[in-house]
C-alpha cells in the first residue's frame, strides 16, 4: 500500500486529518487537528494492522533554549586550550516558526505491511493533557512517563505517571525551552 492510498484510507475515517508539512523520510506523516482524535485514531490504526507503537515523544516549540537552564560554570576539560567549558550562546533562528506549543509525535508500525505512520499532535504548553495510549499499547507506558518527566505533558489514564529519568528533587522539566535549573544538593 502506498502512502497516498494509506492516507486516503485514514482520511476517509478521520476527515480532519491532514498531511504534515514536513514528511519524515518516505513515511506517511499526518497531523491531528485535536487531541480528542488521538485515541480513536490509535484504536483504528491498531485494528488496521498497525500493531506496534514505536515512539512517543514531544518537542517544545517555544523558541531557542534558555541557557539559564543549564549549569555553565567553569569545569576543567583537558581537551580545551584553557581547560574551561565553552560558553554557548543560543540565539533565535529567524527562519524557524517558534510557537508557544508542544508538538507530540507518535510513530505507529505495521509489522505485516512493513509501514510506519508518523502522527503529529500540537497541544498548548501549559495545563493540557492528552489521552494515554497504554491501554492499547504496552510500549506507551515508559515513553509517556519519559515525556511527562522531561517535558511536563500529562497523559490522562496512565496507570503510573511518575518520573522515570530525573530524581524526585529536580524541579521543573529539563527539556522545556523555559527550564531554569534550581540549585540542589549536587551543586557546589
Amino acid at each position: 500500500m502506498t502512502n497516498d492510498e494509506m492516507f486516503a484510507k485514514i482520511q476517509a475515517r478521520f476527515p480532519k486529518l491532514e498531511k504534515a508539512a514536513g514528511q519524515v523520510k518516505d513515511y506517511l506523516t499526518v497531523r491531528l487537528a485535536a487531541k480528542e482524535d488521538l485515541l480513536p485514531l490509535a484504536k483504528w490504526l491498531k485494528e488496521s494492522s498497525f500493531d506496534m507503537l514505536e515512539t512517543v515523544t514531544a518537542t517544545d516549540q517555544l523558541g531557542p533554549v534558555d541557557m539559564k537552564g543549564y549549569i555553565r560554570q567553569m569545569n576543567f576539560n583537558p581537551f580545551l586550550p584553557e581547560g574551561a567549558t565553552p560558553q554557548i550562546v543560543s540565539a533565535p533562528t529567524a527562519a524557524y516558526p517558534y510557537r508557544p506549543v508542544m508538538d507530540l509525535l507518535y510513530v505507529f508500525f505495521s509489522v505485516s505491511e512493513k509501514a510506519r505512520v508518523f502522527v503529529h499532535l500540537e497541544i498548548a504548553r501549559d495545563g493540557v493533557s492528552v489521552p494515554s495510549l497504554t491501554p492499547l499499547f504496552k510500549s506507551a507506558d515508559w515513553q509517556e512517563r519519559e515525556t511527562f518527566d522531561l517535558l511536563g505533558i500529562r497523559f490522562e489514564g496512565h496507570p503510573n505517571l511518575i518520573k522515570i529519568l530525573t530524581p524526585d528533587f529536580i524541579q521543573g522539566h529539563p527539556l522545556r525551552k523555559d527550564y531554569v535549573h534550581v540549585k540542589d544538593r549536587f551543586d557546589e
